[in-house]
């Protein structure tokens, strides 16, 4: 895929398909919330109409106890029944399938059936006729009740499983989705991955020859004659590409770590601590180091100590919130070691949690040069003095502590 339009189509066609993959998935999250909501509203209004029902049924009963005022109950049931025709129509306009609203009609004719037994209880129990309206009550009333209790319970069920059906129907298609999806970002990196072969020493020119075996990590200029032998001014200690040496590896100074550990656990003077940090910030060839401290009080990371880069500039960042999307407010969210990668002339930059009593009182954050940045060493070296700086912070500094002054001075 050499051809740079073919390129650009390639990467178009994948962000279409992948944007809509991503609509559809997030449409389908939009529906499914809808109808989880929808379900709980339900379960809801079907578990208070099923209490109604119970308050009903036991209204009802005080008809025939005795020292009951008859007039109360009777008041209260209707206000019940009314009630319960109200919460049947609510649910009704809630069901998706078709059994529940089946079940739900048979509910409403259970309570219909039941609106006319409790008027004739009612008749009995003016009537002083209590043994008539026992038996209505206790027998046709309880099993009506009961009829439209379970009816509203198989609607409750009913609408339970369909929405679960729906739920996992969704999600199938959901994952269906993510995975068409990784198989387009998949193909695409394939197509768009450049096959390039060694080129073959054999059938080079002279100059071609001398490029390429430059690589090896010695100087054309060193070879003695055609033999191809090498001269002991040739051996390098750096990789040479096509004539330009590379940087050398990042080799922190571990007997300088050593010693500038144990000059931070014996710091008795605040005022030492910009000479620390300057020798810290040679160590690991960083141009700018600063310390920041948590204030708690505000949820921000506020600048208690700097190398490299001079009060007027801290003053202009003043703090940064913890919350915040960058390197050094994920550090001290996360407690792990950020890193990031130095592109052209932008320098790298670590970020380092200082931990102290098992939590986080700050960062360390530093810019790095000549890639320094990405090497395993340097962060080893790194965490070794964020750890000593970490012992230098209170649980909170606050913004005019005297570690801070003194560092920026």
């Amino acid at each position: 895929m050499g051809r740079r339009w073919i390129r650009i189509f390639i990467v178009v066609v994948a962000f279409v398909a992948l944007g809509f993959s991503g609509n559809q998935i997030r449409h389908s999250e939009f529906l499914l919330e809808d109808q989880q909501s929808v379900e709980r509203v339900f379960t809801e209004l079907s578990w208070a109409l099923t209490l109604k029902l119970a308050d009903l049924k036991a209204a009802q009963q005080a008809y025939v106890a005795d020292g009951q005022d008859n007039l109360y109950w009777t008041t209260r049931v209707t206000a019940q029944l009314q009630a319960v025709r109200e919460s049947l129509a609510n649910l009704r306009r809630l069901v998706v399938n078709p059994g529940s609203s089946q079940a739900l009609d048979t509910a409403a004719e259970a309570i219909a059936d039941l609106e006319k037994v409790d008027q004739q209880a009612r008749e009995h129990t003016s009537r002083e006729q209590a043994l008539l309206a026992s038996d209505l009550i206790f027998t046709d009333g309880l099993e009506l009740a009961n009829r439209a209790s379970a009816q509203v319970e198989l609607a409750r069920a009913t609408e339970r499983a369909t929405r679960n059906e729906t739920v996992r129907a969704a999600r199938a298609t959901q994952a269906q989705l993510l995975l068409v999806s990784a198989g387009v970002g998949i193909l695409t990196i394939l197509l768009l991955t450049p096959l390039r072969r060694p080129p073959a020493l054999m059938g080079l020119s002279g100059s071609e020859t001398e490029a390429e075996v430059s690589t090896t990590g010695v100087e054309s200029d060193n070879f003695n004659g055609p033999s191809g032998s090498l001269s002991a001014e040739g051996q390098s200690d750096h990789v040479v590409v096509s004539g330009v040496p590379s940087q050398p590896r990042p080799t922190p100074n571990l007997q300088e770590t050593a010693e500038l550990c144990t000059e931070f656990s014996n710091l008795a003077d605040v005022k030492a601590l910009p000479g620390l940090l300057a020798r810290s910030a040679t160590l690991i060839n960083a141009s700018g180091l600063i310390i920041w401290a948590r204030d708690p009080d505000n949820h921000v990371l506020r600048p208690a100590g700097e190398h490299g880069y001079g009060q007027e500039f801290l003053k202009r960042i003043d703090s940064i919130p913890e919350n915040g999307n960058n390197p050094t407010a994920t550090a001290f969210r996360d407690t792990n070691l950020q890193v990031v990668a130095g592109v052209d002339s932008i320098k790298g930059a670590l970020a380092l949690p200082l931990m102290a009593n098992d939590r986080c009182v700050g960062v360390l954050s530093a810019e790095l040069r000549d890639g320094w940045e990405s090497n395993r060493d340097v962060h080893a070296v790194a965490t070794i003095l964020a750890a000593q700086l970490a012992t230098l912070l209170p649980d909170s500094a606050p913004a005019d502590s005297d570690i801070a002054a003194e560092a920026h001075g």
